[in-house]
């Protein structure tokens, strides 16, 4: 029995195999380019500003605890050591912080791209502001070091956290009760928000023990009201409007941190491609997508997040903000075709497209009674690799769609071309470029249907077989060995 056709398929299947490394070159390549292209998007976030997480805003109230303590101190009386009670006075620092009961931040924006060569990055500027309410309780919850110490409050500030200060476009703009108050540098929540701004506001008023009330106008004061009004003024908390205007830059991504009791965050932008992300997505009554932008609409409860418990613990802790960020949302601004990704999809095709191809030829060969050597299995083979070659570099400069399609034509006309002479007939060369532009077509789905790739990869290779063991049913293959031979 002769062996030719064995050892013929067993060339083939090396060939097949050595063809990985021209594909391992091309694919390791993709993934220097795309190295590269966040490179370079941490280049541009560097040198403007990345991406943007806003945080709050959130009312700070510093204050004092002064108190007394006993300890015990060895002392030397009358030539003994003995232990002697003293009282010392204790003062330690603290904040309180009090988040919103309710705030409404709306903010429109626009995209634009920044290049380094054939790199970019996406950037965007989005401006509107934050409006909510803040309920001051007469006497705020406080960690004390010892019941009935004296607390001694000190300036009260806003802090806004925002996680790239150099994104400002202008100056934040301040509206509380009414005044206009200017913004300073620094959240002065370090290390927990290291980056931000802050606003110091009003100064408390001691009310009583451990009470205190905005502004000038005390409660206690009598002076307009008999005690029995002061008392329950005393008590009654302060609900105080805000609203802030705020312009700012970032890269990529923006998000933000649920603090109120409620909170609204309205997002439009005119770029047509979002992908929202976080803990919590868009209600879907207000969410839209179209060819013009996106807007979307995200309504959150203190009740289905613990960003503002977390962050209390952050800050008490003095460590950076890990629980009080977990619960995020936002939304990514990308593209809507990554070449890198894409090429890098379609290289993994690579050998079994060769595969195909070689089977195609071989399948061919036998029943036609036709002789292809070996080389020009090699020669086609390149071919093939080069294809995605070009993919690559094509995508770098126009669009992949269109990159694909002219990667496509050159590598179908060459092979047609080159297979004309070596099937011996223009019918066969033509009907050969014929299906792989169908290969191709079919590859170019598997691409862009992600989510179906599998389903078409598996209803593709089933095709394909059934259609080969359709045309060599009836082959006689112990026949074949003495004719290849």
């Amino acid at each position: 029995m002769h062996k030719a056709l064995v050892i013929k398929v067993a060339i083939i299947l090396g060939l097949t195999l050595g063809l990985m490394v021209p594909l391992g070159m091309v694919s390791q390549l993709i993934d220097e380019r795309a190295a590269r292209q966040e490179a370079v998007v941490s280049e541009i976030a560097a040198s403007s500003a990345g991406a943007q997480r806003l945080i709050g805003p959130i009312l700070v109230l510093p204050y004092q605890e002064e108190f007394t303590q006993e300890y015990w101190e060895k002392e030397t009386i009358d030539g003994e050591l003995k232990r002697v009670r003293r009282i010392r006075q204790v003062k330690v620092d603290g904040r309180a912080l009090i988040m919103p009961s309710s705030a409404q931040m709306q903010f429109d924006g626009r995209t634009s791209v920044k290049r380094r060569g054939l790199f970019k990055a996406l950037v965007y500027e989005l401006e509107g502001g934050i409006q909510g309410r803040f309920v001051i309780p007469a006497q705020p919850a406080l960690e004390r070091q010892q019941e009935n110490s004296h607390i001694q409050w000190g300036q009260p500030y806003l802090s806004l956290g925002l996680s790239d200060t150099r994104g400002l476009v202008r100056t934040p703009q301040l509206q509380w009760d009414g005044t206009p108050i200017d913004f300073a540098q620094g959240t002065l929540l370090d290390p927990t928000l290291p980056q931000g701004m802050h606003v110091p506001l009003p100064k408390l008023v001691q009310v009583g023990q451990g009470r205190a009330s905005f502004g000038d106008r005390a409660f206690v004061d009598g002076a307009d009201a008999d005690e029995a009004d002061a008392d329950e003024a005393e008590r009654a908390p302060r609900e105080i409007p805000f609203s802030i205007t705020l312009a700012f830059r970032g890269t990529e991504s923006v998000s933000f941190v649920p603090l109120a009791d409620s909170t609204r965050i309205e997002l439009a932008s005119t770029w047509p491609h979002p992908s929202f992300q976080g803990r919590f997505l868009p209600n879907a009554d207000g969410q839209m997508i179209d060819a013009d932008g996106f807007s979307a609409l995200w309504e959150v409860s203190a009740l289905a997040t613990a960003a503002p418990a977390n962050l209390r613990a952050d800050v008490a802790a003095g460590r950076v903000c890990l629980g009080g960020c977990a619960d995020w949302l936002g939304v990514r601004f990308i593209e809507p075709v990554n070449i890198y990704s894409m090429s890098n999809r379609a290289v993994k095709y690579g050998i079994l497209f060769i595969g195909l191809t070689f089977a195609a030829v071989l399948l061919l060969e036998l029943l036609r009674s036709l002789k292809v050597h070996p080389a020009q299995y090699l020669l086609v083979g390149l071919a093939l690799a080069l294809f995605f070659l070009l993919l690559l570099s094509l995508s770098e400069h126009i669009a992949f769609g269109l990159a694909y399609g002219l990667a496509t034509l050159g590598c179908v006309s060459l092979l047609g071309y080159y297979l004309i002479a070596v099937l011996g007939s223009v019918k066969r060369g033509a009907g050969f470029a014929l299906l792989l532009a169908v290969l191709f077509a079919a590859l170019y789905g598997l691409l862009m249907s992600e989510d179906a790739a599998l389903l078409m990869g598996s209803l593709l290779l089933f095709g394909l077989l059934a259609l080969t063991m359709v045309l060599t049913r009836r082959l006689d293959w112990y026949a074949l060995e003495k004719s290849v031979a």
